[in-house]
Order: C-alpha cells, then structure tokens, then sequence
C-alpha cells in the first residue's frame, strides 16, 4: 500500500477526575479522560458510539496500527469519502480492499467526543462492527484496559512513578514498552517463552492469542493441527495449531504448562497494518500475539509516558484455544 496522508486528531471534550491513590502516592494525580462502556462478542471488545449523531458499533483493537471504518458504515452513516491513489489498498490474510477517506465530524463516547477524524476507509463487506479504532486513535493518552468490569478507560497520570500507576491494587506485575522495527505504532513487550524472549503485541482485536510457528519451532515445542482457522479481510484463512510451552513469562508474571494456539503469523502478510485483522510486512509481524483472553484475566494500564505497562491477574483462563464466536470482516 502506497503512503496516504491521514491524520487522526482528537479534540477532548470532558473534565478530570482523579481516581483514588493509596495515601503513600498522594502526589500522584492519574486524570480519567473517559471511561467507555464495552461488551464483548467472541471475545472481542465492542463500544457502541456515535458519529455525526448516528449511531456505530466500534471495535476496540489494541493491535491494529490504524484506525479504518469499514465501507458499508460510511456508505449508512452518508459519509462522504475522497479516493486515495489509484493504487492504494489494504491488503489482509483475505485478500485486499480499495483505500478511501473520509472526515467524521463528531465522534461521542458517553460524555467524551473528538472532532475533525480523517479516518481510512475500507471493507466491502458487512461485519458486525463498522468501524475499528487502533493505537494511533488510543496513543492520545495513557489507556486502561479493565474488560472484566466492561470498560476501557483513557487516563492522563501527572506526576507518577510507574510503580504507582496501579492505583487499583496493592500488588501488580509490570513490563517495558518495546518500540516495534521499522517505527511502526504499535503496542508491544517482550515476554519468554520456554526462556527464549520474544516480541509479543498486546492485541485486543484477536480473539484468542497466538505464537508465531517459527517461534514454536525454535523453541522446539510439538504441535497439533486443529480445525480452527484464523480469518480476517477477504475470503482467505490460515491453518493453526496447538503446542503446549513449559513456561509463558511477563514481568513478574509467570505461567506454567500453556497451552498456546500456533500460526504463521507473517504469511501472506502485505505492507501497512490493521492490527489482527489487516497484516503487515512478515519482517514486522511479532513472534506472538497476547489476545482477547490474555486481556479478559488481566487489569491493565498502558502508559506512553513511562513507556510501562502495569498489570495484576483478575482471574479466570489466561489462554483460550477453543475459537470463539467473533465478529469477522470477510
């Protein structure tokens, strides 16, 4: 896909609030910008927003780079889009899509708006979300991921120390923001497999999570062909896999005896990325992806600023690789 400029610009529209600290952190001032309500279909986390006054279902994607309203929505929602080059697409596991643009007004959450979003435009089939709202929507403020409770929550921390940024628990884990190559935006840490690092990206657009196959194949872990296949834009799928890993680390946090769900996460992988559902170039592709259900056990706060990110367990299974029911884009 060739360069287009795009720009997502957001324009806050609420007060502060400052959560409660425990008395030793009392300099620490975390300010909620927003709190969004979410459900979860499949897995996924879904908002209901409005834009322009109308109504949207809007998936949550972590692990997606860019934010892209599909075109059955824009074409409801009477949006009106500007063509990119002629040679400009989308490419997915599926196949590729045309790239538009359009200008959305008005975004509303709730209470929390943004105005004036040049938002890509793709997809020629329906999905059961109409538009998807990656980092470079997210990374305007530090976000809390709480999908036990069903809400996500854009925070602004002043003052804090990242060994005080979970103001909701006594006792938390915590790990490094690494950059990703070649300066992609996306949200990603090292964790350990079996003892061996590896780039995982913290990716709410997936349902499950997934270890890249050559991943398993350096750590030499054995795996099963399953029924389940991975979908996303287009007609298209990939095979999957089991394998069972000794030890899963992140931070502090460690898990023995996991059962991971296996992929060839850079095949058929083109240029640019959608997170989970649009891939990007293989040499970009990370060695795992930390799903839907890595997130739904855990309480977490990404904080651009410290680049940290601070998490405690909330309980239930931290792996799934049973496919759930999701909302698809083919």
């Amino acid at each position: 896909m060739r360069d287009v400029p795009v720009k997502l610009s957001l324009l806050v529209m609420v007060g502060f609030v400052a959560p409660a600290l425990r008395p030793a952190f009392a300099h620490c001032q975390i300010g909620q910008v927003a709190e969004i309500p979410v459900e979860t279909t499949g897995n996924v986390p879904l908002a209901r927003a409005e834009v322009n006054g109308q109504s949207i279902t809007v998936l949550i994607d972590t692990g997606s780079s860019q934010s892209v309203m599909w075109r059955p929505a824009a074409e409801r929602l009477g949006l009106h889009l500007t063509a990119g080059p002629p040679t400009a697409r989308l490419y997915g596991v599926g196949g590729e899509s045309r790239l538009d643009v359009a200008l959305i007004k008005e975004l509303r959450f709730d209470k929390f708006t943004a105005r004036d979003i040049r938002i890509p435009v793709a997809g020629d089939r329906a999905a059961k979300f109409e538009m998807l709202l990656g980092e470079d929507f997210w990374a305007a403020t530090s976000l809390e991921l709480d999908l036990k409770h069903q809400f996500i929550r854009m925070m602004e921390p002043k003052g804090c120390q990242s060994d005080e940024l979970a103001y909701w628990a006594e006792t938390y884990s915590m790990a490094d923001l690494v950059a990703p190559p070649g300066g992609a935006r996306s949200i990603e840490v090292n964790v350990q497999l079996n003892g061996r690092t590896v780039r995982a990206r913290l990716d709410s657009g997936a349902t499950v999570s997934l270890v890249s196959r050559w991943v398993a194949d350096q750590t030499g872990v054995p795996y099963e062909a399953t029924s389940a296949e991975i979908t996303g834009m287009g007609v298209k799928s990939l095979e999957s896999w089991v394998g069972r890993f000794q030890t899963f680390s992140l931070g502090n946090e460690t898990i023995n005896n996991v059962q991971l769900r296996i992929a060839e996460l850079g095949k058929n992988m083109k240029k640019e990325a959608l997170g989970s559902r649009v891939q990007v170039s293989a040499a970009e592709a990370p060695d795992m992806l930390l799903g839907a259900d890595f997130l739904h056990a855990h309480r977490l706060l990404i904080d651009n600023a410290t680049r940290k990110v601070v998490f405690t367990y909330e309980g239930g299974p931290v792996f799934q690789t049973s496919k759930p029911a999701q909302p698809s884009a083919q």
